[in-house]
């Protein structure tokens, strides 16, 4: 309901209503007021009578500065009320305006004016000021002129206004108090996928990521225990270097650690011989330039392997400068009879050594997964959207595509959802659809293109959602990672991004702008807890990263997509399903639950600024369509937007196939709109297309007054739409308010205080009437019955009033000469009917003449003093 707008004249009427009020000044007197004994001293008096002269003379706009008129007209408790004063008017003639209506508030707005003159004005001297006998502590600088010794007062009188006037003309405004308009709404449902299956029985292996090593100091050396050459006696490792990632040093006491010998077969050198020296944890592996063998006491060695705790590996490859020594002895065995030789003990040293090259390996933990041992995989999608609470007739259909047709279930408000017809399960307030996907046919799961509510309803506070501000699905993917398109748009420039994602089971998180073709990493954390976690992605590095890709200026054009997905990746190498999903295709052994929880703790939120700008008479209108074809690789639709209405933007869940490697991605999709269906845009094939959002970029589309046709186009035979799959809606606003308009010489027909008013509304595509009541009738006078064919907007201030509002409802826009030979012309008829039903309107007339009147003088008295 809207109720209680007041609307000021503006100030050319202002300024006519000023001009036709006659103020008089009967001038400043000599005598002194009475209501006080104070003692009039020449010096203070004539400073009152000066100040008194120049307030009744001099325009207020001459004494105050213009940005204090500008505060008094435009602050936020206006104090100068154009409509009955203005800026040129002098001081005491805007306070007796302001007394003669008899109000407190336009009191207290004189009481400002003059304090604020006072203050600035009386410069050295304390003063009181007196109005018609009536002043007040705002007036008075304080009560010591009671023992001042010398007061100075003057007092002037004000003559009041001519009452009783014949009225010059009248100018009326019209406006909605309470209204029912037939609302549609377009819930798209933005693409959640996960893996179809996860892994059950991970297996744990081993792989490592090498990286360049730069080697600054190397050294070992060891003496084993003698009698016992499998354990140290003395010895230390030393290794420094830097790699990209971080650093190596190493610096280890090796008294104690065993000591391993044995021949192996290393690909590309052949059978050497390798000592492993560890102490359990940390590990030396020492490869020699020749097999073990009792004829051989010293040896070279070509290459060290540290390896510590946690599985890293410095690999160093030596020319030179490392040594290894080692003593040979036998044993013999009696029967039969063998003699057996063994290292007995062994050394090593290094001397300058000469490096060849060097890497440093950090294991990455991976995991296998057999065929046999995957589970299906569920999806759980939870979608909230909000209808009035007022909401009634609720009709309501439910339209989903999933990704590879496998089974899904739908709750709507907690009920089982049968049908696609939904009417019967929609509730005024909050509605949550809830979706969960099982049994996967492929590899991955759930919603495809072409999935959206369209709901229809009756209102009387019909509300808009802000497009800029996206609120997230509740999701829950029992075992792989999850896969977030949001396709998104906000009718305006954009000026920034920031994301908020609160999850829990997740160890990755990454951001995708979408090309139309590939995906860019425009953000990424890989270290993400995997208990309850919020992610913040603030707009320095969501914009910063996505202007690498594209500027705000085409953002601003149409919709755009970026992807949440949470352990999942992209890669375009995989060229069947590029998104990879942690639990399925990569770390297995992430094969737990992951959730998404929804708004508010989960957001997507687009600052813009607005190309449209709304008031509290801004009535919201929104319009569905279904689209039509003419061929696999074309729809379109037909849409009317009226005279007045305020284009907003054309939404369109769009459904799409394609056959994947045969899309030719240098074809392009054009988009055509408007009455002529011109082209005005145009982009390359675009596989993330599940949606197309535009506002009023160009002049020849959204056109008022004109049937525009929307028509999408794609260049290639392998990649077309899915018409029965795609829904359209169309917003814009009209306003519910038409302002004072010309001056009329009558008010109403037959002199009536209002009117019975008849007349035509359309809805839902047939007209039907209605009746309101317009004007200000008191109790004792009836509003006088008539129809929109019979009023004359060229005649009377009513009657003109209703015609522009009901202009500004949708009606058609007739020029007033052609009215007057064709009375179905009228905004509000049957022929031409509005698109709200009125339940509330409100009319308003003024007589030029009509200020309110006073047959009284004013007096206005200024006492003046310094203060001893």
């Amino acid at each position: 309901m809207r109720r209680g707008f007041i609307f000021t004249l503006d100030a050319l009427l202002a300024v006519t209503l000023v001009t036709i009020v006659v103020v008089g000044i009967i001038g400043v007197t000599s005598n002194a007021s009475g209501i006080y004994t104070t003692q009039i001293r020449g010096e203070n008096k004539q400073v009152a009578e000066n100040l008194l002269e120049a307030f009744r003379t001099v325009p207020l706009s001459n004494l105050v500065s213009p940005t204090q008129i500008e505060t008094w007209i435009n602050g936020t408790d206006p104090v100068l009320d154009l409509t009955y004063v203005n800026p040129q008017m002098p001081p005491l003639q805007i306070v007796a305006t302001y007394w003669a209506l008899n109000s407190t508030d336009y009191k207290q707005k004189a009481e400002t004016i003059m304090k604020y003159l006072l203050d600035n004005l009386a410069g050295g001297y304390k003063y009181q000021l007196i109005i018609n006998n009536y002043t007040s502590p705002y007036l008075t600088f304080d009560n010591s002129y009671e023992n001042a010794s010398d007061v100075g007062s003057a007092t002037v009188m004000v003559s009041g206004y001519v009452s009783n006037e014949t009225p010059r003309g009248y100018v009326a405004k019209a406006y909605l108090t309470k209204l029912v308009t037939s609302q549609e709404k377009l819930v798209g449902i933005q693409r959640v996928l996960a893996g179809g299956y996860y892994c059950s029985k991970p297996v744990q292996s081993e792989d490592y990521i090498d990286y360049p090593l730069t080697v600054s100091s190397l050294y070992i050396e060891y003496q084993t225990v003698p009698g016992d050459s499998s354990t140290v006696q003395s010895g230390r490792f030393q290794l420094s270097g830097s790699y990209s990632g971080g650093s190596v040093d190493v610096d280890k006491d090796l008294n104690g650690w065993s000591v391993y010998y044995d021949n192996i077969y290393v690909d590309g050198y052949g059978y050497a011989g390798r000592i492993v020296i560890n102490d359990g944890v940390n590990t030396i592996r020492l490869y020699l330039n020749s097999e073990f063998s009792r004829s051989t006491t010293s040896y070279e060695v070509w290459a060290i392997v540290y390896e510590d705790a946690s599985g890293n590996q410095a690999v160093v490859y030596i020319d030179s400068g490392v040594y290894i020594e080692a003593s040979w002895d036998y044993y013999w065995v009696i029967f039969p009879i063998i003699r057996k030789w063994y290292i007995s003990s062994s050394r090593a040293y290094t001397t300058v050594p000469d490096i060849d090259d060097a890497v440093y390996s950090v294991l990455i933990p991976s995991y296998t997964c057999s065929m046999w041992d995957y589970n299906d995989n569920s999806l759980d999608v939870s979608i909230g959207f909000k209808l009035p609470l007022d909401a009634s007739d609720i009709s309501g259909l439910l339209n989903y595509a999933t990704r590879f047709g496998e089974p899904v279930s739908f709750t709507l408000n907690g009920n089982p959802v049968w049908s696609t017809n939904i009417s019967n399960q929609l509730i005024g307030g909050d509605n949550l659809l809830e979706a969960e996907f099982t049994n996967p046919y492929g590899d991955e799961m759930g919603f495809g293109s072409g999935s959206w509510i369209s709901l229809k309803y009756t209102t009387s506070s019909p509300q808009v959602d802000d497009p800029g501000l996206v609120k997230l699905y509740n999701i829950t993917s029992k075992g792989t990672g999850i896969y977030y398109l949001n396709s998104l748009f906000v009718p305006g420039n954009v000026t920034g991004i920031n994301i908020k994602l609160t999850v829990e089971g997740v160890h990755e998180v990454r951001v995708y702008y979408s090309n139309g073709t590939g995906l860019n990493l425009i953000y990424e954390n890989t270290s993400v807890s995997p208990g309850l976690s919020t992610v913040t992605i603030d707009n320095a590095t969501l914009v910063g990263n996505l202007t690498k890709y594209v500027t705000l200026q085409e953002l601003s054009k149409r919709n755009f997509n970026l992807i949440i997905m949470l352990d999942a990746y992209y890669d375009a190498s995989y060229s069947h399903r590029p998104v990879r999903y942690a639990g399925q295709d990569y770390n297995y052994n992430w094969n737990n639950e992951r959730v998404l929880y929804g708004y508010p703790d989960s957001y997507i939120n687009i600052t813009y600024i607005p190309k449209v700008t709304t008031t509290r008479f801004t009535i919201p209108i929104e319009e569905t369509h279904e689209l039509s074809s003419d061929s696999d690789t074309e729809m379109h639709f037909d849409y009317y937007l009226p005279d007045k209405a305020q284009p907003w933007y054309v939404d369109v869940w769009t459904a799409i196939l394609f056959q994947g490697d045969y899309v030719d991605t240098d074809n392009s999709i054009h988009v055509y709109e408007g009455p002529t269906t011109r082209e005005f845009l145009s982009f390359p094939i675009d596989l993330y297309l599940i949606r197309l959002a535009y506002t009023k970029i160009a002049d020849y589309i959204m056109v008022n007054g004109s049937t525009n046709t929307f028509k999408i186009l794609s260049d290639d035979d392998y990649y077309t739409f899915r018409v029965d799959d795609s829904r359209a809606i169309v917003h814009y606003f009209l306003k519910g308010y038409a302002p004072y308009g010309n001056i009329f010489t009558y008010y109403a027909q037959d002199n009536a205080c209002g009117y019975n008013l008849t007349y035509y509304y359309n809805l839902t595509g047939t007209p039907q009437s209605g009746t309101v009541v317009i004007g200000n009738c008191p109790p004792s006078e009836s509003p006088k019955p008539i129809t929109t064919y019979g009023l004359k907007p060229w005649k009377y201030a009513l009657d003109d009033a209703i015609y522009r509002l009901f202009v500004q409802l949708g009606a058609k826009e007739h020029p007033v000469d052609q009215i007057k030979l064709d009375n179905t012309l009228m905004p509000g008829t049957e022929e031409n009917p509005i698109r709200i039903e009125l339940k509330g309107l409100a009319g308003k007339a003024i007589g030029i003449k009509n200020v309110p009147a006073t047959g009284e003088a004013i007096q206005v008295t200024l006492r003046i003093w310094r203060g001893d």
